[in-house]
């Protein structure tokens, strides 16, 4: 059996929500193109987990409680995780030369009338 997926292109680059399974989440596949920063907004109930798995990136976090500012930058060749957790501010920015390629995990399924994501630069 197979199921298409829907590919949502902007300028920015692409997304593809891959897996939505109720109790776990949904996994996304996500591309940014250079020099590119995705984000600037932040949850009240869903957490976030990135790994970059090609290029380079810095994400930005910024604490809605204390105002702590944490950077991290991630780079493909090394992967790791790095949690997003509610109440932060976050954005990714393509650092490289090339496409970055993103995949991310959040803990609930998207919800286009309780979006449950709000605009706010770090």
């Amino acid at each position: 059996m197979t199921e298409k997926l829907k590919i949502i292109e902007d300028n920015r680059g692409k997304l593809i929500e891959i897996f939505k399974i109720p109790g776990f989440g949904q996994v996304n596949y996500s591309t940014s193109k250079q020099k590119v920063k995705r984000g600037n907004h932040y949850h009240t109930r869903k957490e976030e987990k990135f790994c970059v798995i090609e290029g380079i990136a810095k994400i930005r976090l910024k604490s809605k409680e204390t105002g702590e500012i944490k950077e991290i930058v991630v780079d493909g060749q090394t992967p790791e995780i790095v949690d997003i957790p509610k109440g932060w501010i976050h954005n990714i920015e393509n650092l490289g030369d090339s496409e970055l390629k993103l995949l991310i995990w959040i803990s609930e399924i998207y919800d286009p009338d309780d979006a449950d994501t709000f605009m706010e630069e770090i």
